[in-house]
């Protein structure tokens, strides 16, 4: 079975949150090849994300997208969004050891059709800068919901749990993402 096209490239902090209120499975199945950088891959460090997140490589839900110091693409699209993010970047061994923000905005822009997956303010406002698509756990949320994935009151609870696990999301937040929420019951394509 083909995922599509498209590639979803997942930041640590929407993979943590979702994995935290068990619900990874709800971005497995939305449409795309969801892939991970190796650089966010290591700053997920804790349970329960990390044990999902190896579960996921091992069953190929999530596929890992290795950095190599010899690939010569690597050095100059995350140098361009290293530019763009402002981030100190150290050394490891003389060669840089992006960090997980640069290795997704790089991946994006070496990847025809992606949509970057994250909760970091930062990141979503440069991608939307570059017009590079975005999304973060909420909108994996209402999405299923759209896909019929999940029920509107399944959502609604784990939107609830989200608010506990994750920083606190604000009241204007909530209320938005409740609103789309049950907006998306009437049917989308995720």
């Amino acid at each position: 079975m083909s995922r599509g096209d498209r590639t979803l490239l997942v930041d640590a902090s929407s993979f943590i949150t979702l994995a935290e209120i068990r619900a990874c499975d709800l971005l497995y199945r939305a449409p795309g090849r969801i892939a991970v950088p190796t650089a966010v891959r290591g700053e997920i460090t804790d349970d329960p994300a990390e044990s999902e997140l190896e579960r996921a490589f091992e069953t190929d839900d999530v596929v890992v997208v290795e950095h190599t110091a010899d690939d010569g693409l690597h050095p100059e699209t995350y140098e361009r969004a290293n530019e763009h993010l402002d981030l100190s970047v150290p050394t490891a061994g003389g060669e840089p050891a992006w960090p997980g923000d640069v290795a997704l905005l790089g991946e994006a822009f070496r990847t025809s059709d992606v949509v970057v997956v994250t909760d970091d303010k930062p990141l979503r406002k440069t991608c939307r800068a570059l017009s590079i698509p975005i999304s973060g756990s909420i909108g994996i949320l209402v999405r299923a919901v759209g896909r019929d994935d999940v029920e509107v009151d399944a959502a609604k609870d784990k939107l609830a749990a989200m608010d506990e696990v994750s920083a606190r999301l604000s009241v204007r937040l909530l209320r938005r993402a409740e609103r789309l929420i049950d907006e998306a019951r009437g049917g989308s394509d995720g």
